[in-house]
């Protein structure tokens, strides 16, 4: 479509009052408007019950239903958040900031085909709204950039272009314009990377080593009988337990904690196939509790039955951690490995081991640097002895894991380990890299000059700050509301469809009559913007 065509048939106002005038606010509404924001922002609980008196008196202010959908998803409640964003969409068709909102959610979820369900099958914003012969610029540039969006995703980027085009000229210093064009250039480059089969000519995968199933059912006997209690206490434990269990004698807490994890193994087939009604998902959650025990009293005595839980295979680590083995594993070796390089570098270079529970140990050793930088010359040997290792052995080794070595030169960029280069150049010429998960040399090189893309520091926190962590989680529900029902309660959505479930958290911020803004673009060490609380490196980079 051409440039005058996507700007026919209305004006762009920059006037700043242009939203209130469009939809205006209730006195009651507008002297509060701040001040609800900053509670939805927060993900005050306190703040729910006066969002919905304020909805159930004006039903016709959009901008309310879109702090509820904020404050549900600072909550954590994102079923609720997506909820309310159909809630805005149906109520108020006309409220182009709610449509804008649901296009996000579907690309976001990859459910291209549905955008223009929300913003028209000609993606025209005129056409979208006929009888508007007056838009505002926050409008027209969220409108714009989801556009871009949208083609770019299907690869139809001559109407991607036509529209940043556009934005180039009415906005080029606006924020929606620089991410669009971000995006645009990353599906470029996705879209070449596909067609050149970017994870390179050699790929390697290991095949990792099964746990052994035993017919062990008969739970172990503890010096502590407290530690019991972490089979039954679910994802999260209060102070007080855990003020209890610190307070036993160190060396019999180590002792039965070490136990613990000699019983995830030994007893996985026992709690793999117990029926839900015996055994409810939660009560795996002893593994983790044990863990983070260990990491707390700093049990460098642990370091090989930590290992140990390391080198379970796939079905294992998903039953028991999940996301605390890329989240958290890195953690828990610091803290019971500060000066045992040795011992993780000889369990990096076994056979068999899963590439996630390989590459927690490189980011320990990378923490070790930015938190002790004095160590540099002994870590840039712990790589070094690593990467000759990997160019040395062959494919019947089972040990060279192309993308481990693609996480791994992720970990040397991130410290700027250019004196690693020799090694790194190597492995690359062997084409034994998954470029998918690092870029190929000259995107490395690229990145080790740099600057503004340095590690972050990552905070040694306590198990307390951990736990507390825990309750921000997406799928960690800590109120029981599931019987309140939005639509029912304020019989607003009679004939409203069913809601389909969702899962992941969207990269994009309901507002206040605002454009949808994404944060500005992801760098490799910053939280991955699908949600998942991962680093963008570890989660959605390569996908």
């Amino acid at each position: 479509m051409k440039k005058e065509l996507l700007l026919s048939g209305y004006e762009i106002s920059y006037d700043g009052d242009f939203m209130r005038e469009l939809y205006p606010l209730p006195r009651e509404v507008d002297v509060q408007l701040e001040d609800l924001y900053q509670i939805a922002l927060e993900g005050r609980e306190s703040g729910l019950n006066r969002l919905m008196r304020l909805i159930e008196k004006y039903p016709q202010v959009p901008v309310l239903k879109n702090y509820l959908s904020i404050l549900f998803k600072s909550m954590g409640k994102i079923e609720k958040a997506f909820e309310v964003n159909r809630w805005v969409v149906a109520e108020h068709p006309d409220y182009l900031f709610g449509k804008l909102n649901l296009a996000a959610e579907y690309f976001t979820n990859e459910e291209y085909d549905k955008i223009p369900e929300a913003l028209g099958e000609s993606m025209n914003l005129k056409e979208l709204y006929p009888e508007r012969d007056t838009f505002h610029i926050d409008e027209v540039l969220g409108f714009f950039k989801m556009s871009v969006f949208y083609f770019s995703a299907l690869g139809h980027f001559d109407e991607a272009e036509t529209r940043l085009e556009v934005m180039s000229e009415i906005a080029p210093d606006s924020e929606d314009f620089e991410q669009a064009e971000e995006y645009f250039t990353d599906f470029q480059t996705l879209k070449s990377i596909d067609s050149l089969n970017i994870r390179g000519e050699n790929i390697m995968e290991v095949t990792v080593n099964k746990t052994l199933l035993t017919d062990v059912t008969t739970p172990p006997v503890f010096t502590n009988p407290q530690i019991n209690r972490l089979y039954e206490s679910g994802f999260i434990l209060d102070k007080q337990l855990i003020d209890e269990i610190l307070a036993l004698p160190r060396q019999s807490l180590i002792n039965d904690l070490n136990k613990v994890l000699k019983d995830s193994i030994v007893r996985f087939a026992y709690f793999k196939t117990q029926d839900e009604d015996e055994l409810s998902e939660i009560d795996a959650n002893f593994l983790t509790h044990a863990l983070f025990f260990l990491a707390e009293l700093e049990a460098v005595e642990s370091v090989e039955d930590i290992l140990e839980i390391l080198r379970q295979d796939e079905d294992f680590l998903d039953f028991y951690l999940d996301d605390v083995l890329t989240e958290y594993m890195w953690l828990i070796l610091y803290k019971t490995s500060p000066g045992n390089l040795n011992t993780v570098k000889q369990f990096m270079l076994e056979p068999g081991i899963y590439t996630f529970c390989k590459s927690p140990v490189s980011e320990m050793v990378v923490q070790q640097l930015v938190h002790q930088p004095g160590r540099r010359g002994e870590i840039l040997e712990w790589f070094r002895d690593i990467f000759q290792f990997f160019l040395h052995s062959k494919p019947e080794d089972n040990v060279v894991d192309s993308e481990l070595l693609g996480l791994m030169v992720n970990d040397v960029l991130d410290f700027k380990g250019t004196e690693l280069m020799p090694e790194i150049e190597a492995l690359y010429k062997r084409e034994i890299v998954d470029l998918g998960a690092c870029g190929d040399l000259e995107e490395v090189k690229r990145l080790f000059s740099d600057e503004e893309d340095m590690v972050i520091e990552r905070e040694i926190v306590s198990i307390y700050d951990i736990y507390e962590d825990f309750k921000s989680w997406s799928f960690y529900d800590n109120d029981d509301d599931d019987d309140f029902d939005l639509f029912n309660d304020f019989d607003l959505l009679d004939d409203f469809d069913e809601i389909d479930e969702i899962d992941e958290v969207p990269n994009f911020d309901i507002s206040d009559g605002q454009p949808i803004h994404n944060p500005k673009k992801v760098r490799r060490n910053d939280p991955c913007p699908c949600g998942s609380g991962k680093k963008y490196k570890n989660c959605c980079m390569n996908k």
